[in-house]
């Protein structure tokens, strides 16, 4: 991807009584070279329901989003890019 290229993916939560809500936004965007080889230079920021900011990649709480880079490393031949894998996906029975 370019330099610049974003992609966000919401999500939402269920609580143990089956009821759900909004979750985190999770955003991607590809840096320049040199910003963080390990994540293939891509920045990672997880925004909670509230608006705040749970981590950004070399930005604050950063540790908070190296879950992130640490699984997107499995397609680093793929620019760190892959769909959910189909354990973690919903079904609309």
């Amino acid at each position: 991807m370019p330099v610049g290229a974003m992609m966000a993916k919401d999500s939402f939560m269920v609580t143990a009584g089956g009821k759900t809500g909004p979750g985190p936004l999770f955003v991607m965007e590809k840096m320049w070279k040199g910003f963080n080889e390990e994540s293939g230079n891509w920045k990672y920021t997880m925004v909670m329901p509230d608006g705040s900011v749970f981590g950004t990649t070399g930005g604050k709480r950063s540790a908070n989003v190296q879950f992130c880079a640490d699984c997107h490393s499995a397609v680093d031949d793929q620019d760190h890019l892959y769909f959910l894998p189909e354990e973690y996906r919903t079904t609309s029975n």
